[in-house]
């Protein structure tokens, strides 16, 4: 099984790998582009068939696709929490998203748009929320690509002596495109480090 940032990579780097056979003439420079594909990939796990199939310059958008759907049910889903309110313990009258699928998720997000928040929950179990506002294009902190961000901010409690601070960033409005972006989990980590209680 992999993860679902490590598909949206595969997936990205198969595309990648599909643009330069039909762009770039030269055999050599494709060899070096699949080798560097290939090498990627096989941090992910071991995908012989893939592999294979990859190394073809005659290899068509819609073969990559074709692929990309049959790796796609290697992908583990998203646990999600039996009880979402013993998460969000802090929350009264918590609103849970309604959510079908629950593969490619690497986090799950969603909006309350009464109270202009936003949750998170990781997949270790963790829930996190903030307070949204704007909307602009820019780059979000968390899938590190350009899309439709909004401003987040947590309010968290610093010290034993009561004091408050609110630390946050711009990410993507929508989660579930956010986690179709994400080629990695480091953004996603940086991000919660800043809204946690330090």
């Amino acid at each position: 099984m992999i993860k679902a940032h490590e598909y949206n990579r595969i997936k990205y780097l198969t595309f990648d790998l599909v643009n330069a056979y039909h762009s770039v003439n030269d055999r050599d420079t494709l060899a070096a582009v699949y080798a560097q594909v290939a090498s990627e990939i096989a941090n992910y796990g071991d995908f012989p068939d893939l592999l294979a199939q990859l190394d073809n310059p005659k290899l068509t958008t819609e073969q990559a696709e074709k692929l990309m759907t049959t790796l796609k049910s290697e992908v583990k889903a998203f646990s999600m929490p039996s009880n979402l309110t013993k998460v969000f313990k802090k929350v009264k009258k918590l609103k849970m998203p309604e959510v079908t699928d629950l593969t490619g998720l690497s986090y799950l997000g969603w909006n309350e748009i009464a109270s202009g928040r936003k949750y998170l929950l990781t997949a270790d179990g963790q829930g996190l929320y903030g307070n949204i506002t704007g909307q602009t294009k820019n780059i979000c902190a968390i899938c590190q690509k350009t899309s439709i961000v909004t401003q987040f901010m947590a309010t968290t409690k610093s010290s034993a002596d009561g004091t408050y601070t609110r630390n946050g960033n711009w990410i993507c409005l929508d989660s579930a495109f956010c986690n179709q972006q994400m080629q990695q989990l480091d953004g996603l980590n940086d991000f919660i480090a800043t809204i946690q209680p330090r």
